[in-house]
This record gives C-alpha cells, structure tokens and sequence, in this order.
C-alpha cells in the first residue's frame, strides 16, 4: 500500500495551523475530560505503539495530528498497521480498534490482548460509560473465560441502515401513486417494472429489482426475507431458544417468493454476480426499479446516489420508502447498536503508567471534543467547518483539499481517531437533525438483529465460513431454479451435519449465560 505524504513546506503550514488553533484558543469546545494540553515539562513521554485506524490503508508517520497528540497527552507514538500477519510475528500495538467480536475472540485466543476490568473501565471514563451502559450486553460480545478483553464501541442512529430506494419516475410511469409499504404493494409495483416498460424505450429490457450473492449471503433480498420474520445467518431468539435464520421455516417462504420472481422475469437473472456498486449503477441505468439502500446515501439532496443519479440520469427521481410489512413483519439487516472494538496489547498490563496513560487517552477521545475534532476532522477552518455558516453545532463538511479520504490521512485525520467512541452529548452536538430523523423514519432497526450481538462462538472458527457458502450457494439455486424448492429440507440437513447443531448448541449456551433478560 503506497504511504500518503504532502510536501514539506504543507506539512510545516498545517503543522503551525494546528498549533496555532490550540495555543490561540480558538477551539471553544468544552473539554469535559479534563484533559491539560500542557503537559508537564520534567515528565518524560510515554511511549504509546498506535495501531492506526483499520480502515486507513497505511501508515503515514509523523503526521500534525500525531504530534499534536504527543504535545497534549507527553507520549511518543509509533504508528502501526495492525495484520493478521504483524499479530502472529508479535508486533501487538498498545492500543488498537478491531472491527469485530470475531476479531476480538481470534486475538485473545492467541494470547496478545490484555483482559480489561470493567470497573475500571467505568472509572477511567465515567462520561463514556454512562452511554455504553444503556447497552451493556455489548460487554457480553467479547467476554471469553469470564473475562472481558474490549472496550465496546455503540452507535444509536445509523444511516448505513438500509431501506427502499424507489425509481419514483417508474412508478408515476406505471399508474402507482402510492409509494408501497406492503409486501403485496412490492411485488405489484415490482412486476409493472418488469412488464410495463417504465423506461418507454418499446423494450423488455427492465427489472424489479436485483440483489448480490457475493456478501453475507445475499445483499438486496434482506427486506424480503425481513417481511417473512427472518434473516439468513443471523441468530434469532424464538420461544427461549435460539435458532438460526439461514434454516427457520420462514426463509424457506421467503425463498418460494423469489424464486417465484425470478422464474416471472422480475429479478434480473444477473443477480448472482452483481454487487451493490453494480445494482446502483443498473438503477441509474434504467434496468431495475428499486433497490436497497443506506439511509445515508440517499435520504439528502448530496447523498452519494442521488448525486449519482443526477449526474448519469439527470431527469430521473428517487424517493425513499420502508422495508415492505409482511407476514412476519418489517425490517432489513441491522447491525443493531453493534459498533467496533477498543483492545489492549497484553504487555500494557505490566505498564501501570502506560496503561493510565492510554485510559486518559480513551477517555478525552470519548467525551473531550477538542480531541475528537483534532483526531477526526482536523483543524476548523482548515479542514472542516459545520455546514450552516456561522453555526456552533449541527452538520460538519470537509474543506477545499481534503475532499478525498487520502488527503485526510496525509495529515493524519481518521488515523488516530477511535470512531464510535464517543459520547451521546458530543454525537448530538455533531450530528445533522436532518439525517438524525431520515434514519428515524425509514431505518427498521432493530427489527432483525442479531440475538446475540454478532458476538463469535467458539467454533465459528471451523464452521461459520463454510457455512455461509453452503447458504449462498443453495440459496442462490433455488431462487434461480436450479434446485426444487423442496431441497431446502436437504440444504437445513446438510448445514445441521455440517457444524451448524454445534454452533446452534454453543449458541444457546451463550445465550443463557450471557444475553438472557
């Protein structure tokens, strides 16, 4: 991966800029960690191995806003790039985010991480905890051995929740006025897509809609199977028991719909090959209808498909729907309050200095906006500014010349940050109303999420891969037609003997010990 740099003569600018915004004042934000930014000058820094954040594609060293960090906290980072691969040489971080309980549960099985005390982590950041808490099955997610090894991450509002996008201009073109909310309203615009040639070219050349069989097990079917109750290879709670999704009676039902599309020529028979890039682009292109989306992407006039859509099909107008109601309700993939993980490298536990020192990094990271501001949006005025001229809180954008997520590396914005760590008072101050009730009004969270937080059962490992292959492959058969519906009975067999009862077993067990109420 190629390391992102800016020249010299930038570099010392933002560098000076960045000072001069903290020593100035300028930042008004409350620091209601109480963090100093003036260390003392006898102390010798702490040196701190920073695993970057794991979405950034490399390190860029010595950055304005690593050395902003090592100015107000005295400490000395080394900046890593966490792989499976640093992992196993031996190379763990001090401090790093992970992306999953999976993740969490893969480390501490090899011996890296350091077990972390809940009390202390109520105590070295009170204002963070007093969130978290609201959601404390979270702490269950990545307590192995009776130990929890992560700091938990949550997020409320969503906006990558995912709803229906609608080709309003094909509706009006097909004499649908009402946008549709049921699974029968679906199917019925979804047919008069496929058979009323909405786009008016004389051709029969469109679908209702499309999917992908390329991620979890198939993006752009969710609501459907959501109307049924139901969502392949989650885990869902019924009765007491925990059951999985991918073999419940009812994503066999939702199985015999889609086939049944399909077989009526209203899926587009590309679905098994398409991802959601692809289905965008064939929605902009007058091929489907209607597809799911992000919240995000579309509930505003500059979200990125509408913006897309504008530019490839300038006339065209989208709107956003809910997931469609049917026979076992609503709803669509939720990762419900689900966010990423803050773990501890195990030789931090023999630091006492180090590790108070990370937690009051933790802490002003969570709850002191002049540390959230520096480390993930940068210099105000500089790099980002609230959209609303003048204003002191609500929605934020990005500045001329750090439109593009390198050019915020470069400085080291997103690298240092710790994401959704934060406070409901800083993301409320932070966030734009607008987006806050679109997620509102059309998320279905959390309708179908997983019973037990996505957290990872000890044989995922040997099963939970080939599983999901085996759900996509029959899955994506049987609605093609390949397969008789009737094989799904085959196909709930084969993944039972196939480590499916195990994991169904280690997943009740879990489920009473740890997220029974």
């Amino acid at each position: 991966m190629p390391i992102y740099k800016m020249k010299p003569v930038a570099l010392t600018v933002l560098a000076a800029s960045m000072a001069a915004s903290v020593l100035s004042g300028c930042s008004t934000e409350k620091n209601t960690a109480s963090v100093s930014s003036q260390p003392s000058s006898a102390a010798k820094p702490i040196e701190i191995s920073w695993g970057i954040q794991f979405q950034a594609p490399a390190v860029v060293a010595d950055t304005p806003v690593q050395k902003w960090l090592e100015q107000k906290f005295n400490i000395k980072i080394k900046p890593v790039k966490v792989t499976d691969a640093s992992i196993a040489s031996g190379d763990v971080p001090d401090v790093f985010m992970l992306g999953d309980p999976s993740n969490v549960s893969a480390y501490q099985a090899q011996g890296v991480l350091m077990d972390l005390d809940l009390n202390m982590v109520k105590e070295k950041m009170p204002e963070y905890y007093k969130d978290v808490e609201q959601s404390k099955a979270l702490f269950q997610t990545v307590t192995f051995g009776d130990k929890l090894w992560a700091v938990p991450m949550f997020i409320d509002l969503k906006p990558y929740d995912l709803t229906m996008l609608w080709r309003k201009d094909w509706l009006d073109k097909v004499g649908i006025t009402k946008l549709p909310e049921t699974l029968d309203e679906f199917e019925q615009a979804a047919y008069a897509f496929a058979k009323k040639d909405p786009d008016g070219n004389g051709k029969n050349d469109t679908y209702g809609l499309t999917g992908t069989a390329t991620s979890t097990w198939s993006t752009g079917f969710y609501s459907i199977f959501g109307a049924y109750g139901v969502q392949p290879t989650m885990w869902h709670e019924k009765q007491g028991q925990i059951m999985n999704g991918s073999i419940m009676p009812e994503a066999k039902n939702a199985l015999e719909k889609l086939r049944k599309w399909y077989a009526d020529g209203v899926i587009d028979p590309e679905y098994i090959t398409d991802t959601q890039d692809s289905y965008r682009k064939k929605l902009y292109n007058n091929r489907i209808g209607v597809i799911e989306e992000q919240v995000g992407k579309a509930a505003l006039a500059d979200g990125a498909t509408n913006v897309a859509m504008k530019d490839i099909n300038p006339n065209a107008k989208l709107q956003l729907g809910k997931n469609p109601k049917g026979p076992g309700g609503s709803g669509s993939w939720d990762w419900g309050v689900k966010s990423n993980y803050i773990v501890l490298g195990n030789k931090v536990k023999n630091d006492p200095a180090k590790l108070n020192k990370i937690f009051e990094i933790l802490r002003a990271e969570s709850s002191d906006e002049e540390t959230i501001n520096m480390t993930s949006l940068g210099v105000k005025g500089t790099q980002w500014d609230f959209v609303a001229s003048g204003a002191t809180s609500g929605a934020t954008k990005v500045l001329t010349g750090f439109e593009k997520q390198e050019q915020r590396d470069a400085v080291g914005i997103r690298l240092f940050s710790l994401g959704n760590i934060t406070t409901r008072t800083y993301r409320d101050k932070y966030s734009n109303p607008q987006m806050n009730e679109a997620v509102r009004t059309y998320s279905s969270a959390p309708n179908q999420t997983d019973a037990l937080l996505f957290a990872a059962l000890p044989s995922d490992g040997k099963y939970k891969k080939d599983l999901t292959a085996l759900t996509q492959k029959y899955f994506a058969q049987i609605i093609s037609g390949e397969l008789p519906l009737s094989d799904f009975d085959k196909y709930v067999a084969e993944w039972k003997v196939k480590g499916g009862d195990e994991l169904t077993k280690e997943a009740n067990d879990m489920y009473q010990k740890q997220f029974k109420k």
